[in-house]
């Protein structure tokens, strides 16, 4: 039975730089959605869309790209939130209510970013256009066609980039067997994260892939992994239907990996929560509740007996799976004290447990459950979300020759701005190791368990629209504080961060020689950018370092969907949600700053990072290497500076400032054009493997009717 978010009472927004609703959502699924389908879902025929279309200035006879069905959907369920109703939704993707439950549930909390509630929306449908909305449809056809006129015959490139991924391999790598066992894991680059096992017809992990992971070291790649999914469900079998193809599609990808001498690792957090409707047949194994869900309470015997049946049955399955890495702490709900942050009330049963002790039972199981099967299997407890007051504790209990691994930047204190504040998670910018992973490592190494680090190398939620961030002096700083704890093994990515990119090849490096960054950039880019290259990161590592930081503001602020996050001239008294909306939620944005201050931050970082991007001009087209850096480069400079005209523009609309936010509307006009040039040119500008991506290029083309519309309306105040 599925359980779908409820649909609020509150209004979705209102786009009204489009003549009607129902154009809003022709403009959007235009060449994304299959037309028939389109037309279904606003009950009309595909010869009226077309020539709607065509008035709107689309072509008429554009063909969809099947692959965004595929491999973009959570980008097409993000541009419906506000217009469609779920039935819809449902009829676009041509997927049912179940299917859509379960990609909001599992797909990397989809349902929080999108804000856990439906907009409530009246269904858009057809109706012929007045002579006033035709009049305002006209003016969108001419506003590309004698502003914009570069746009015309632009086609979205998205998911050009995976051609080189599926090319042959080289052949010219062979594994080289290394002289410790240290893990540097990522996600796949383009992998999805839902249900990606019980697909057997894609290819996730293509050769191509694995070659160049292999080559810049990486070693581990690590996919989501649900147990009822992936072993049979001793409590309800029909709710592991399909888990012999899972299993089957999982040692395919393990034999495949091994040959690059790579280890895939699946990420448990066990055990899900059920529905009320599970827990009518089992009342005995009823844990915490948070919203429509129930914990399985880890205190139950037969939930204990779950938990390492489970996993032992997987790793007998899956002889040759690497290992996993758990999260016990607030990712789902789990046990039932993994949400205790979330304000749960515990359950009778555990809260008769100490805590520490509920969270290291249940680490022990499944690694004895792994272990018994395979004693070779590498088991990571990861202490993510766990207490300062109790981790010690908890670390202390550990045992079956687990890793101990936490965020390295957490605990980590800074002062940006004037302001003081202190790291949790996700910062590039403000590097580690903290305190608080000083202390879990140092737990650890009391019982001499392995460390590891759990680091964002590529890139992180400051800014995941872009493959890497060049910033290589932090990272030498970041790697060599690390080298200094005595860390062997790395988790550099979560699902951002994957792209086999030299940031990697750079962690390799730093674990197994005494090299600089400077000794790195000449090696990778070649002694004739080099130095160009090596002073032009300078610029960039020393603007980054004026990032804003706080985990709030890199959640909820408009930095990674950036350029085409809509102006509104009227607030929309919606709260930003986690790396999904932003909508105009500047309060929350800014977190501990002050708004002038969180806004000089982002002007500071972005005058410092234009220096940057200019030196990188001049050598960028030397190779395919250096236009890459500088279209990655040059993207981030334009996320930055609509991250600033947004605050700004906010900031000037709600002190009536209009001829200010005039001013800042059309340097985001400049922005978006500059943004769309550089994702015309490099399809990796914008992707993120459990967002998709955060723009289409309708979406930075309706950017550009948006602000255009603001532009006039300005004007008259």
């Amino acid at each position: 039975m599925s359980v779908l978010p409820k649909v609020s009472e509150k209004s979705a927004l209102n786009y009204e730089y489009f003549p009607t609703a129902w154009q809003a959502v022709l403009w959007r699924n235009w060449g994304y959605v299959p037309a028939a389908r389109l037309a279904k879902a606003l009950d009309t025929t595909v010869l009226e869309l077309k020539k709607t279309a065509e008035l709107m200035g689309l072509n008429p006879e554009q063909k969809v790209n099947e692959i965004w069905l595929k491999r973009g959907y959570l980008t097409i369920i993000r541009n419906n939130w506000h217009l469609l109703s779920y039935e819809q939704i449902l009829t676009l993707l041509d997927i049912s209510d179940e299917e859509l439950a379960f990609i909001l549930k599992e797909d990397d909390f989809l349902w929080v970013k999108l804000g856990s509630l439906k907009p409530s929306v009246t269904p858009p449908q057809y109706a012929p256009l007045t002579e006033t909305e035709l009049e305002r449809t006209k003016e969108i056809k001419n506003l590309f066609k004698n502003r914009f006129s570069f746009l015309l015959k632009a086609k979205d490139n998205g998911f050009e980039f995976l051609k080189d991924f599926y090319l042959p391999t080289s052949g010219e790598f062979t594994v080289k067997t290394e002289k410790n066992d240290s893990i540097r894991m990522v996600y796949p680059y383009f992998a999805l994260y839902g249900d990606i096992l019980l697909d057997e017809q894609t290819d996730h992990l293509p050769d191509r892939l694995l070659e160049e992971y292999a080559k810049v070291g990486v070693n581990g790649i690590w996919l989501q992994g649900i147990l009822y999914q992936l072993t049979e469900f001793p409590f309800d079998k029909s709710i592991s239907k399909g888990w012999q193809t899972r299993i089957n599609t999982l040692n395919k990808l393990v034999q495949k990996a091994k040959k690059y001498g790579i280890g895939i690792y699946l990420y448990l957090n066990e055990p899900r929560s059920m529905s009320a409707d599970f827990f009518n047949k089992f009342p005995n194994l009823k844990g915490t509740n948070e919203g429509d869900f129930y914990s399985m309470c880890t205190s139950e015997q037969a939930v204990k007996d779950y938990l390492y049946n489970g996993v032992r049955a997987l790793f007998q399955s899956v002889p040759d799976l690497a290992g996993y890495f758990s999260i016990t702490m607030s990712e789902n709900l789990t046990n039932c004290y993994s949400r205790i942050g979330a304000g749960t009330e515990i359950c009778p049963k555990c809260k008769e447990r100490n805590i520490w002790e509920v969270v290291a039972e249940v680490n022990n199981l499944m690694a004895k459950g792994a272990h018994d099967a395979n004693p070779n299997a590498k088991t990571i407890v990861w202490t993510w979300g766990w207490f300062d007051s109790w981790c010690q504790n908890a670390v202390a209990l550990l045992n079956e020759e687990q890793i101990v691994q936490s965020n390295s930047e957490k605990g980590v204190e800074f002062t940006i701005g004037g302001v003081n504040g202190q790291v949790d998670d996700y910062s590039m910018s403000v590097i580690g190791p903290g305190d608080f992973a000083k202390k879990i490592w140092s737990e650890a190494r009391k019982k001499d368990m392995p460390i590891s680090a759990k680091i964002q190398v590529n890139t992180t939620w400051q800014m995941a629209a872009v493959p890497y961030i060049p910033v290589f002096d932090l990272i030498e700083k970041h790697i060599n504080n690390l080298k200094n704890e005595g860390v062997t093994h790395f988790q550099a990515s979560w699902t951002l961060g994957g792209y086999p990119a030299p940031n990697i090849k750079f962690l390799q490096k730093l674990m197994s020689e005494n090299i600089s960054a400077k000794e790195f950039l000449n090696e990778w880019y070649g002694n004739d950018v080099g130095q160009v290259i090596y002073s032009a990161q300078r610029y960039m590592s020393s603007a980054f370092e004026n990032y804003p930081f706080s985990v709030e503001v890199v959640y909820f602020g408009p930095h990674n969907s950036g350029p085409m996050s809509p102006f509104f001239l009227n607030s929309t008294n919606y709260e930003a949600t986690m790396v999904g909306y932003p909508y105009d939620d500047l309060k929350k944005w800014a977190d501990i700053y002050p708004v002038d201050i969180y806004a000089n931050q982002y002007k500071l970082l972005c005058d410092e990072w234009q220096k940057g991007v200019d030196l990188l001009e001049e050598i960028k087209d030397k190779n395919q290497k250096t236009k890459e850096l500088y279209a990655v480069s040059y993207a981030l400079l334009c996320h930055f500076k609509s991250a600033l005209n947004h605050i700004l523009f906010v900031k000037n609309r709600d002190e009536n400032n209009f001829d200010e936010a005039l001013l800042v509307v059309r340097d985001e006009i400049k922005n978006v054009e500059e943004l769309i040039k550089i994702r015309l040119l490099d399809s990796k500008i914008g992707y993120e493997s459990s967002t998709h991506y955060f723009y289409t290029l309708q979406d930075l083309k309706e950017k550009l009717i948006n602000l255009a519309f603001l532009e006039e309306k300005l004007k008259n105040e």
